[in-house]
């Protein structure tokens, strides 16, 4: 099987994953939507199995969200370097520079983040 899978075209093996991903999509859907439940509202349940609450008609502290967006970064950042990691033997001194680099430069954004007060979900202080 590994040598057939090896031997491909490149355009095959692309069309081969692309079928693979738009039918693993497809039965992911199809299932959602034979499992779901059909609910007299607008809001259903949500995975603890508790009702959703009304739609919030006031402000919404954007800090939370700012911090789902930091971690979604720093998600992806961590993505890259385990990357790096798989391939760490096989490299030379230079990417292990570059991979110390990168990681120095994420400690700084990540240190500069926590210094102006970004991971902070309370209320600011000099606003009090």
């Amino acid at each position: 099987m590994i040598d057939l899978l090896n031997s491909l075209d490149p355009r095959a093996a692309l069309a081969l994953h692309l079928a693979i991903v738009v039918g693993t999509v497809a039965a992911i859907l199809l299932v959602a939507g034979a499992l779901r439940e059909p609910s007299r509202d607008s809001f259903g349940t949500y995975e603890s199995g508790a009702p959703g609450a009304r739609p919030l008609k006031g402000r919404v502290a954007t800090q939370y969200f700012l911090i789902a967006v930091f971690f979604m970064i720093f998600d992806v950042e961590v993505a890259v370097l385990f990357a790096w990691a798989v391939s760490a033997l096989e490299l030379g001194r230079q990417e292990l520079i570059a991979a110390t680099v990168f990681i120095l430069v994420l400690l700084a954004a990540l240190a500069w983040l926590w210094m102006e007060g970004a991971l902070e979900a309370g209320p600011r202080k000099d606003r009090e």
